[in-house]
């Protein structure tokens, strides 16, 4: 099962984010995300936050979920952690993660870390780009235009590449990333053999 988990922040686009709730199976409100569903006319199957980032009061956003789950806002853990967690709890094998760009860098790091260290979020999208996070055996074609590439975790790590502009097959990436590459026709692929990698696609914004 993939869950969509929306939070806050800037809202990416509209097409691309409604693709992606169709495609889901579940979809999880993180605080201020419900009101990014509110605005596409999505409701979530749950909500869950301290609701500081929802204007008015929480009953007013009744219509725009099914369940709720109200957080203490003394906690550790971000609503967006708390969402994944209830994601996979909920049996999702995979987690694709809608917003949570722009506004307090605090709280785009903090996304950032969670993306890198839970394997099954595998999927992000912000208002400016397409990220995806890839494990041994993952497969992915790439559209043409710029890619960026990562290491994530421990290594070794060990990726095979088809139709780049430069080919990281050879990158020892203990000691580097491929930033700003090319993927140079619809046939791009990239191949994990080892480790796991963070790959970064730009996006032409369109509403």
């Amino acid at each position: 099962m993939v869950t969509v988990v929306c939070t806050g922040g800037e809202a990416p686009p509209t097409s691309l984010s409604l693709s992606w709730l169709d495609a889901g199976q579940r979809t999880i409100a993180a605080d201020g995300g419900l009101a990014l569903l509110k605005a596409w006319g999505r409701r979530a199957d749950l909500w869950i936050g301290d609701g500081d980032s929802l204007p008015g009061e929480l009953s007013e956003w009744a219509p725009w979920y099914t369940e709720t789950r109200l957080l203490d806002s003394a906690k550790d853990p971000s609503d967006t952690d708390a969402a994944v967690k209830e994601a996979l709890a909920g049996g999702a094998h995979e987690v694709w993660l809608l917003g949570g760009s722009g506004g307090r860098m605090d709280h785009w790091w903090s996304n950032l870390r969670l993306v890198a260290g839970q394997p099954a979020l595998t999927r992000w999208l912000t208002r400016h780009e397409e990220i995806w996070s890839l494990g041994p055996g993952g497969d992915l074609a790439v559209l043409p235009g710029t890619i960026s590439i990562f290491p994530l975790g421990c290594g070794p790590w060990k990726m095979r590449s088809e139709g780049l502009q430069w080919s990281v097959d050879q990158v020892d990436f203990l000691q580097w990333h491929s930033l700003s590459n090319k993927a140079l026709s619809s046939g791009a692929k990239l191949t994990v053999e080892t480790g796991r990698f963070l790959v970064l696609r730009p996006l032409v914004i369109v509403p």
